[in-house]
This record gives C-alpha cells, structure tokens and sequence, in this order.
C-alpha cells in the first residue's frame, strides 16, 4: 500500500496491524522458560522505560532525544524487550507532555495512546518483545491493591481487556503484567477477596486469556505478610512465599511469576547490615521468590539501583544477584531502569540521557551471556 498522506498512512496500517488475529505469534512457558510458537527459548533481555504511567502520558525522555534514537541504543547495548509501565488515562488516549516535537516531529498531534501504538508497533517491527505494566491506577502513586475508591476492579479488568484486544495482534508482544506491587493491605489465599491478590490475577487472568490465549500473565508477589509468609522483610511486589500454600489458578503454561526485589539504594533491610552479606542473600531471595523457579517460568519484572552512585552496598548486592539468578538458571528480566530519573536506582542511562551506564550493562551481559540468543 503507498500512501501520499503520511498520518492517514499510520493510521490505516495501524488499523491493519492492531485488527487482524493472527494465528502464528504467542508465547508460552515450556519447562520453566519462555517459548515462542516455534518452541523457540526466548531469552528476555529487558529494560523498564517508564513515563506512560505517569501525569505526562509517555515515556520519558523524549523532551531530550529521538524515540527511536533511543530505541537504536538500546538494542546496539543488547537489550530485546521492554516493560512499559501504563495508567488508564494514557490508554483512554489523553495528551501527552513533555514531548520536543521538533526532535520528535512523527509524534506531533498524536494522542498517548496513539503514542503507544506507535511505539509497541516498532518495537515489534525490530524483533523487540514488550510486556505490558499496569502500573498506576491514577497516573501518579502505586496503589496497594489493584482497585481504589475512585477505580474499580471493574475498571481495572475492563482496561486489561482493553490492552488485550488493542495489541493482541502485534507479534512481539508477550502479554501483561497484571498489577504493579501490591502491598500494603494486599493479601495472598486467606480467603478475603476485596484483598487476596491471587484471586483477583486469577479473575483477571481469565478474562484477558479469552481474548488473548496465547500471552503471557506476569504476576507478581505481594509484600509482607502474615499469611504463608516468613518474617523476613519483603519488598513490594516480592513476595511469592504464600503461592507454596495457595498455588495460581492460571494454566501455569501462561503464568509467568514477576517479582521484584530492590538493594539498600531503595530501602535499608536489616539483613543488608548482616556481617555475612551478600553471601546471606541467596537464600533470602530463595526464601521469597527463588524457590518457585524449579516449578514456575519466573524471572524478575524489576530489579536495580545505582551502583556504586548511592549506597556503598548496592555494588555488592547488584553483583550477587546476578550470581545468584545464573546459579538459578533464571536469565533474562527486566531491569529498572532505562530512564535517569529514577531518584533510587538512577538508570542506564545517565542525566544526559545519552551517556550510558557502561558498569551496568557490563552486569546484565553477565547475565545474559548465560542464555539463548533469540
């Protein structure tokens, strides 16, 4: 198709890619790991970009540089996915901020979810896979549960369809991360539904498989808890300690476990100060999450700080993590985070936002030298 008007164009071949179904694209969890159609090992070398979750409706960055310069950079380091983080107004299509349309002219006159469009649609145009991150529910704090006083669980599922039926034609796209860090109030099997996150990922799961049944569902762990749970602090998202008492009802062939863990950059926990770290933490980390990589496709939806910029601890930590999830098989994730303007973990990216963490990099082909290249 040649087009004389370049928008009428995007939207039309936008319309082609985001309606028709095909039947040759899903992924799925084969044996612990991420397989295409194919039965291809597909290893996630992921980085979060952040900024549609928030009040300027896309990601950050772009009052700086060029969308796909940035993207160019990334792949030329070696990353292959990307978690984007959203909230419901960017995908009810309000108007971005933040945007120097002079250095992004392509984007003029866009909408953020057509923004989102644009962007998944390259992503996946350049072999790049991208996981979907419900994030925030009002375009600005983590909330405990995946509903709020002002947005429902109704809303919250509805938007999840949403997602499902606007992308689930585009091949690179692996499916969705549910909710972002319950904790707090969030519970996991005591049997209270307004707050068992495993039951709402299993309503919400089911919902979004009928539409999309070959996506993955990343679920993520709760925080602290009194429910199946040791007293060993957790951070949000963490903890998937009560999965040993109340397995997920999600084919596991879908269901892809996503936690996050975070160093002494993000929040000191006593065991950071214990005299043997980081030699203590393995089996902390195989505590809250690790354990379940035997019987689960898992690896961890983010994970990240400044090393060596903030905490003299966070080296340390940083490197035995990596150690820890090579030991364990586990090789990919997605680190948090690309973006700079992260005040406790910094980013790949330096404040310029074209200066790249070379240190960090380094870390993270440590531990993707240990998988498949797909």
């Amino acid at each position: 198709m040649i087009c004389i008007k370049t928008l009428k164009c995007l939207f039309a071949t936008m319309a082609l890619l985001l309606t028709a179904v095909p039947s040759a694209f899903g992924y799925a969890v084969v044996d612990g790991k991420v397989t295409d159609d194919a039965g291809n090992v597909v290893q996630l070398r992921g980085v979060n970009w952040f900024g549609f979750e928030t009040s300027t409706h896309v990601v950050h960055g772009l009052w700086a540089r060029n969308w796909m310069d940035m993207i160019d950079q990334m792949q030329s380091l070696g990353f292959n996915a990307v978690r984007l983080p959203f909230c419901p107004a960017t995908l009810h299509g309000v108007a971005p901020e933040s945007i120097d349309y002079d250095k992004n002219t392509d984007l003029r006159g866009l909408k953020s979810v057509e923004i989102l469009d644009k962007m998944v649609a390259e992503f996946s145009r350049r072999g790049m896979y991208v996981l979907f991150d419900h994030h925030t529910p009002d375009c600005r704090d983590i909330s405990e549960l995946w509903y709020t006083n002002s947005y429902s669980q109704s809303q919250w599922i509805e938007d999840l369809k949403f997602v499902a039926k606007r992308y689930v034609a585009v091949p690179r796209v692996l499916g969705l991360d549910i909710k972002n860090e319950p904790h707090g109030s969030a519970t996991w099997g005591t049997g209270n539904s307004s707050t068992d996150f495993d039951k709402a990922a299993e309503l919400s799961a089911s919902a979004v498989l009928e539409i999309a049944p070959k996506w993955l569902i990343a679920v993520e762990g709760i925080a602290d808890s009194s429910t199946c749970s040791g007293n060993i602090p957790h951070f949000w998202g963490g903890n998937l300690e009560p999965i040993a008492c109340a397995p997920l009802r999600i084919p596991k062939s879908q269901l892809l476990l996503a936690p996050h863990t975070y160093g002494p950059d993000v929040h000191e926990q006593y065991y950071f100060r214990d005299p043997n770290f980081p030699k203590n933490m393995p089996a902390i980390w195989d505590t809250h999450f690790g354990r379940f990589s035997q019987s689960y496709g898992l690896l961890l939806g983010e994970f990240g700080g400044k090393y060596g910029q903030g905490n003299s601890l966070d080296v340390a930590w940083q490197n035995a993590l990596i150690e820890y999830l090579v030991e364990r098989g586990i090789d990919g994730g997605f680190y948090w985070s690309w973006n700079p303007n992260s005040g406790d973990t910094g980013g790949i990216l330096l404040d310029d936002w074209n200066t790249v963490r070379t240190d960090k990099v380094n870390l993270l082909r440590k531990l993707w030298s240990k998988g498949r290249n797909t």
